[in-house]
C-alpha cells in the first residue's frame, strides 16, 4: 500500500514561529489556506479513495482541501496528531529557547537516539509519538481496501516518522508531502 503522508498548510503559530503541538489553537491562515489548495489541486489525479487526517483542525482543513477535488471521504484518527509539547505549546520560540534550549533541541532532534526518549514537561517523547503514530499507521495498513490513500499529519511528527522510515533527517514545509510503502 502506497501513503501520501502530508503536512497541513500553514497557521499563525507557524508564520510567528510559536509552538504548535496537540492543542488545537490556530487553524490555517490565508497562506496555509492558499498551500492547502494548492497540494489539492496537485494531488488530484492520483484520485485519492480515502485520506485519513489528524483531529487538528489544520489537517482538518489541508485534508478538506486535498478531499475537494474528487469529494475523497476523510477519516479522522486521533493518533495521526502532532508530537505533544507539554507546556511550551503557544510560546514564541525565542521565549522556549531561553528557558529550555538544549532540552527543546533534543526533543525537536529526530534523528539523535540519546534523545529519542525526552520530552517537555507534561509533553511527550519522540519514543512515545512515533509509537502512537506507527499504531495509526498499522491500523491503516490493516483496514484501508485501497491500495494507496493519504494521510493529512504535521511536521514534527512527519520528521520522526520519516527518520523512523528512511534512516534519514527530513524536515517538512508546509503542504510538503512524502510517499511511503507500507
Amino acid at each position: 500500500m502506497k501513503l501520501y503522508v502530508f503536512r497541513h498548510g500553514e497557521t499563525f503559530a507557524n508564520a510567528n514561529r510559536l509552538c504548535q503541538g496537540v492543542k488545537d489553537l490556530y487553524p490555517l491562515n490565508e497562506k496555509g489556506r492558499m498551500q492547502a489548495q494548492v497540494l489539492g489541486q496537485e494531488l488530484a489525479g492520483l484520485k485519492l479513495p480515502v485520506i485519513y487526517a489528524s483531529p487538528l483542525s489544520r489537517a482538518q482543513q489541508t485534508a478538506q482541501f486535498v478531499a475537494e477535488p474528487n469529494q475523497t471521504p476523510i477519516i479522522t484518527l486521533d493518533g495521526l496528531k502532532e508530537h505533544d509539547f507539554g507546556i511550551v505549546e503557544g510560546w514564541e520560540e525565542s521565549k522556549i529557547l531561553a528557558q529550555y534550549k538544549e532540552l527543546f533541541l533534543g526533543v525537536l532532534d529526530a534523528d539523535n537516539p540519546e534523545t529519542f526518549d525526552w520530552r517537555m514537561p507534561e509533553g511527550e517523547s519522540r519514543r512515545e509519538a512515533l509509537e502512537r503514530f506507527c499504531r495509526e499507521i498499522e491500523y491503516i495498513k490493516n483496514n484501508c481496501p485501497y491500495d494507496i490513500a493519504g494521510v493529512a499529519t504535521h511536521g514534527s511528527i512527519m520528521s520522526t516518522y520519516y527518520y523512523d522510515v528512511f534512516n534519514k533527517f527530513r524536515g517538512f514545509a508546509n503542504c510538503e508531502y512524502f510517499i511511503v510503502e507500507i
